[in-house]
């Protein structure tokens, strides 16, 4: 009984000791690349946390970075930009989800792309993703 509470005891002492509540668990997906070879280009699949049209749109703007296709709730969609994408995206929608849509941005789960690793690294340091 002395033994289960010296663990439990010191189990709550770790936990205070190294701060196990701001562990990240995703941090096996993260962006993980090569500082040798920066400027290669090559074609990437980036996932987003929260990220809506509007937020992509202004970031993608300001980066060197083509975008072959766009994921939103599994599906890939083809558009040349993001008002392509919306247009595509709300064309079979009733008028009220237009218009929530129009209001609060299409959540985009992630994208197809084309760029070098020094711009991937700055669309990580501006977008969260995995």
């Amino acid at each position: 009984m002395v033994i289960n509470i010296k663990k439990i005891l010191l189990f709550l002492c770790l936990f205070f000791l190294f701060n196990t509540l701001e562990i990240d668990s995703d941090s096996d997906k993260k962006l993980i690349y090569n500082n040798l070879n920066i400027y290669d280009e090559d074609y990437y699949r980036v996932y987003f946390y929260d990220v809506n049209n509007y937020i992509l749109d202004d970031i993608l703007n300001n980066l060197n970075i083509r975008v072959l296709s766009y994921i939103i709730d599994g599906k890939k969609y083809y558009a040349r930009n993001i008002q392509e994408l919306f247009d595509s995206f709300t064309k079979d929608k009733i008028l009220s989800e237009k218009i929530y849509y129009e209001k609060y941005g299409v959540y985009i789960d992630g994208v197809n792309i084309v760029c070098n690793k020094e711009e991937l690294i700055k669309l990580s340091k501006l977008i969260n993703m995995y």
